[in-house]
């Protein structure tokens, strides 16, 4: 459950979601995305995982349109 100043982090880079005080956000390193709310468990490419599979040249997961969607642009330009 999501509390009113936590946020939701994807990484990119494990490929999975949790939550940290929105404070502590600038702490992070790249590969992870701030979201406004958790993907839907009916995506139909990634059925709520976030990713539709990994690159084998980076080791990174390749981001689904419904990460891409709920992206907090806000919290990332401050």
């Amino acid at each position: 459950m999501q509390t009113k100043n936590e946020k939701f982090i994807y990484s990119a880079f494990s490929g999975t979601f949790y939550s940290i005080p929105e404070k502590d956000f600038p702490l992070l390193n790249q590969g992870q995305i701030p979201l406004l709310n958790k993907p839907k468990q009916n995506c139909k490419k990634c059925f709520g995982r976030g990713h539709c599979g990994r690159d084998s040249n980076n080791f990174t997961f390749t981001v689904c349109n419904c990460i891409k969607k709920n992206i907090d642009f806000n919290l990332i330009k401050n």
